[in-house]
């Protein structure tokens, strides 16, 4: 039995909160997390030559770090936002994300551009990495060609771990917590822990916390617990662990 713990949104913009969940996940006992890292963070905070930056991204930490590059800005962009969409379009940007869904709508051309852009931001700080995920887990059917073309091996959607060099995924579904609004975190509070329970026979799941996560007491207790709870029956993966 595998999980697959993600911190997501690893910018210059969240240090503090970044620096408080690294100790939770310890004190959690989590032994490997993947690191999802904007280059530009809402176009305000690139980490290009941000040699601080790259010092904090290198320091030791008391669990295996695993790189992966999260969009470019984490920021759906104001041309995209106005093309029109079909309802499930509209859904997932309305309710699956606060404007954040960079390459839920972006053309190919642009989604090969802010992909290289990011190689590019990552390289300059000394990381490298073969994984990419969407932010908010959308995108459309353009991504999966841009990150073969690129050279990217792994990404991710809400239910699936996909291996894009050999066309092929694992079913690994995602527990994450929502604090947008109050109605939010009180229900993440009771979904989390339940679809625990739920997928506790499916032999992969994925438990993936923000930084805003961190800013609210009772949201971190419940990550701490849903994290302990599944750590005393899986064990620690990354993405190439799902396909042996």
């Amino acid at each position: 039995m595998q999980i697959l713990v993600s911190l997501h949104d690893v910018t210059p913009a969240h240090l503090p909160r970044l620096d408080h969940a690294e100790r939770v996940l310890a004190g959690a006992g989590v032994t490997r997390v993947a690191y999802l890292l904007v280059p530009d963070y809402h176009r305000r905070h690139p980490i290009t030559n941000n040699a601080a930056f790259g010092a904090w991204c290198a320091r030791p930490r008391p669990f295996e770090v695993d790189w992966v590059l999260h969009g470019h800005e984490h920021l759906e962009d104001a041309a995209s936002a106005r093309v029109p969409g079909d309802p499930v379009t509209w859904f997932k940007r309305t309710l699956l994300t606060g404007g954040e869904g960079e390459f839920l709508t972006l053309p190919a051309p642009d989604q090969r551009a802010r992909v290289t852009w990011g190689v590019a931001a990552t390289e300059s700080i000394g990381i490298a990495t073969t994984s990419f995920v969407a932010p908010a887990w959308l995108f459309n059917d353009a991504l999966l060609p841009t990150l073969a073309a690129t050279g990217f091996r792994y990404t991710e959607d809400h239910w699936r771990v996909i291996d894009v060099a050999a066309g092929r995924s694992r079913p690994c579904p995602v527990i994450t917590w929502a604090t947008r609004t109050r109605a939010r975190r009180l229900a993440s509070l009771v979904v989390c822990p339940l679809l625990l329970q739920r997928w506790r026979r499916v032999p992969a799941i994925r438990i993936a916390v923000h930084p805003h996560d961190f800013d609210h007491p009772r949201t971190v207790a419940s990550i701490t617990r849903v994290l302990e709870a599944a750590l005393s029956v899986r064990q620690c993966a990354g993405h190439a662990d799902l396909f042996g």
